[in-house]
């Protein structure tokens, strides 16, 4: 008769708490009544059952509270917590499209290639910072993306930003990994001078050429040590849930060049942001250039 009056999605989590209270164990459970006019009510009640001498159930105590406007205010207070912080997201993504166009209007003063590349690429790295902040402003979650689908929109805008000519396509295999703004926005960039690195440097014309980027979960955490294999220094870290490669299937990087000591300003911010993430970087030079990197989510 009781569990006709709870709601149906929460008949059988109430049930199961009532008969874990016979064999012993005290309750503290919240959950729907449907009262007789169809109102629903959220009620919370905790209680256990007391035992006669012979250790059968003889009686049960507790309380029930209707907790209602409680959990309306609550969620009322987690909405207009959700509307502020998306607002404030919507206003960082403008303050970085300001300094962005600020960087192009500066830009216009000069004439030289380097200079211009120069701000080119800034405008990249700030562009790829506002993109996450505009995905966060868009979507169902206020502190985590999607970042599989971020890096196809910010390899679309990297192609397009770069106005690319050459027969040069993109290889994506990217899985779904929600991440927070503390690696999100490090990785990004990476990601950013990465691919903007292979689009500027790794291919001569003719051929056919290709970008690969992959972004993978890492299911079975005692693989990590069989993937570092090429870096003995990596593969003695910690264990790592998620990997990620960007490669290309051009020149390549010479021998002699030393990734983590190099005077390019983008491989420098590679090295330095996946630190700050605590991650793990190798370079692979087989068949072009694959850069490696083992992570995990610094924000949780």
């Amino acid at each position: 008769m009781f569990l006709s009056c709870v709601h149906p999605d929460d008949r059988d989590y109430v049930d199961n708490a009532i008969k874990e209270a016979l064999e012993g164990k005290p309750y503290d459970i919240n959950y729907r009544l449907i009262l007789n006019n169809g109102e629903e009510r959220i009620v919370h009640e905790q209680g256990k059952t007391i035992f006669d001498e012979k250790n059968l159930p003889a009686r049960m105590f507790g309380t029930v509270q209707d907790i209602t406007e409680h959990k309306r205010t609550e969620e009322a207070l987690a909405k207009i917590e959700e509307t502020r912080v998306k607002e404030i997201h919507h206003r960082i993504k403008n303050n970085l499209q300001v300094i962005s166009s600020l960087l192009s209007l500066e830009a216009e003063k000069f004439t030289d290639s380097i200079i211009l590349e120069s701000f080119k690429e800034s405008q990249n790295r700030i562009a790829s910072m506002a993109l996450i902040h505009e995905e966060l402003y868009k979507g169902d979650k206020i502190d985590t993306l999607e970042f599989g689908d971020y890096l196809r929109k910010l390899t679309a805008d990297l192609f397009s930003s770069y106005n690319i000519h050459k027969n040069i396509s993109l290889n994506l295999d990217l899985e779904q990994i929600y991440l927070g703004l503390d690696t999100a926005i490090p990785l990004g960039i990476i990601v950013n001078e990465l691919v903007t690195n292979s689009l500027k440097h790794a291919f001569p014309n003719g051929n056919k050429w290709e970008i690969s980027i992959s972004l993978k979960k890492i299911k079975d955490l005692g693989v990590n040590k069989e993937v570092s294999r090429a870096d003995s220094a990596c593969s003695q870290k910690k264990d790592f849930q998620y990997t990620l490669t960007v490669a290309d299937n051009g020149k390549g990087i010479p021998e002699e060049i030393n990734f983590r000591n190099t005077d390019s300003l983008g491989l420098q911010l590679v090295n330095i942001l996946v630190e700050q993430i605590e991650g793990c970087l190798e370079l692979r030079r087989n068949r072009g250039t694959e850069f490696f990197i083992k992570f995990n989510d610094i924000s949780r």
